[in-house]
């Protein structure tokens, strides 16, 4: 039986070279792409694949909270999430929210292989690279999350409705995209300025940024 995948990756040259790496395995099936964690989201409720595979910087909805609403859309779903860093944060955050496997990039091509085949086993595969800051997590019991630093944390809605700010979009995109009036977003957005104590779209950005809600990479 072959393994079904979906990969989403917002950059569609590394995007293709990926989904050919994986095609090239003969128990592999990539069934879709994507490039934004929405339409990831889509394609799971549609084809409930074994594996899913996210960038962790994606747009409109970011990785870590893709992995999340995954989790819960399609339990069976197993979930590997790549990156271009071995960054402490996200490892955590990633397998917190029900990941299986944090993949940098630039490592071996069969790290991806390894990790697809690993995650099928429901087992956990993680770069050499990420290893050691598991490794530490698991020894020492710390966790320090910089994605929710707030008084006040923020809802999974808010979380999404901030990334959608900070991105650039406007009220009514955002609207469109959550499938929630304009008027809901703006409330939102109040609630999350209040819990904040920020009360300007730079300022919100630059939160988002400091957090690791969206990266500039």
């Amino acid at each position: 039986m072959r393994t079904t995948i979906i990969l989403a990756d917002d950059h569609e040259l590394v995007r293709k070279s990926i989904a050919a790496l994986l095609r090239d395995e003969p128990d592999f099936e990539v069934v879709a792409e994507c490039s934004n964690g929405r339409e990831m989201l889509d394609l799971v409720a549609d084809r409930r694949p074994a594996v899913a595979i996210i960038d962790v910087a994606m747009p409109e909805l970011n990785g870590v909270e893709a992995t999340r609403r995954i989790r819960e859309l399609s339990p069976a779903t197993r979930i590997i999430v790549l990156s271009n860093y071995a960054d402490e944060t996200y490892v955590r955050e990633t397998l917190k929210a029900g990941a299986v496997g944090y993949i940098v990039k630039s490592g071996a091509a069969q790290d991806l292989i390894q990790a697809v085949r690993t995650a099928t086993r429901s087992h956990v595969y993680l770069s050499e690279a990420v290893s050691a800051i598991a490794t530490e997590t698991a020894e020492t019991g710390r966790y320090s999350s910089r994605l929710e630093q707030a008084p006040r944390p923020l809802s999974t809605r808010e979380r999404e409705v901030l990334q959608l700010i900070a991105e650039g979009r406007t009220s009514r995109e955002v609207a469109t995209l959550l499938g929630i009036s304009a008027t809901t977003v703006k409330s939102h957005r109040n609630h999350i300025m209040e819990k904040l104590d920020i009360h300007d779209k730079a300022g919100l950005t630059r939160y988002a940024i400091r957090i690791g809600l969206i990266r500039i990479e």
